[in-house]
């Protein structure tokens, strides 16, 4: 009796289903219950790329664009498996909507609505041009956050990029050993007064280099804090990977011999202070830095041009 009641649903559903959308520019399609595919528009057979009249069943369908890459992108190394998990979505609602892309480029918004005695009517509109404008409005939304949170001397982060590492650090970093190197240039202000502010700038662009050859992590963090202050967080760094790093950059920064006609030095030198901790907080946080804070103090009264682990 409900392959009756199907049947004639279905011959009452067709001639409106060709009337309304054979030549609109809307994906059509209709599944009957056994999900064999009894009428598709000219749009759904371009853009499953599946010969035009042909009636597959849906798992049919899906692996064919699998096997050809052609068609719907279904990107999974086993379609057996994909097709188990999205057959068990297709009938869980009586209506769903999501989003589909296409192998060559387009993305299809998708809604498919559970007729009882009938099967499942499934309605696509190509929505790739308002995707592609609301990419690009991430994008520069995105560019004008990094701009906003880059020192632009040096193009490391600045105080706003701490801020937010400090709260992602606290969301997602937490029981995570967290290391911070306070790096400060010895004898900054004479070096300007005596050079000037344009050759100033041109030696702290040098040091944000010699900074970043210093470590190779891609978890590490550089950042300029201060005038002449830098700031270096390395996540998943313990105490003595971090003072490695620090000695490096020493190293680096003796080697780029920067001339200081007022140090007695006679070149640049750093001061850096090295703190390592478990972060659980942001209280935590502010007290490595402020343990590193007091290392670099350390460095700088006691010689300067070197490195001080805190205590």
């Amino acid at each position: 009796m409900k392959s009756d009641n199907a049947s004639t649903s279905l011959a009452a559903l067709l001639p409106s289903l060709k009337q309304l959308f054979e030549g609109s520019g809307t994906m059509v399609c209709l599944y009957n219950e056994a999900d064999t595919l009894v009428y598709a528009n000219h749009i759904f057979y371009e853009v499953t790329a599946l010969p035009p009249g042909s009636l597959p069943h849906w798992r049919d369908m899906i692996r064919e664009n699998h096997r050809s890459n052609k068609g719907l992108l279904i990107e999974t190394d086993d379609i057996e498996d994909w097709l188990a998990r999205a057959e068990q979505r297709r009938r869980s609602v009586p209506y769903r909507q999501f989003e589909i892309d296409t192998v060559d480029g387009r993305w299809i918004l998708m809604s498919e609505t559970v007729i009882p005695n009938v099967g499942i009517l499934g309605v696509g509109v190509d929505i790739t041009r308002a995707k592609h404008t609301t990419t690009l409005l991430q994008h520069e939304y995105q560019q004008a956050l990094v701009e906003a949170e880059t020192d632009a001397l040096t193009r490391m982060g600045n105080r706003r990029a701490l801020d937010r590492l400090r709260r992602l650090l606290t969301l997602n970093g937490q029981n995570r050993v967290i290391s911070a190197l306070m790096i400060d240039i010895d004898w900054f202000k004479p070096y300007n007064d005596s050079l000037g502010h344009l050759q100033g700038d041109e030696c702290l662009r040098a040091i944000a280099d010699v900074i970043r050859s210093g470590f190779r992590s891609e978890e590490a963090y550089p950042l300029r804090i201060g005038g002449e202050e830098f700031l270096i967080l390395m996540v998943d760094a313990d105490l003595q990977s971090a003072t490695q790093v620090a000695r490096r950059i020493l190293r680096n920064m003796r080697a780029r011999a920067i001339p200081h006609p007022a140090s007695e030095a006679g070149q640049v030198t750093l001061s850096i202070g090295v703190a390592s901790g478990k972060v659980t907080d942001d209280a935590s946080i502010s007290t490595l830095l402020d343990e590193a804070d007091k290392a670099l103090y350390q460095s700088k009264h006691t010689g300067r041009d070197q490195v001080t682990l805190a205590s």
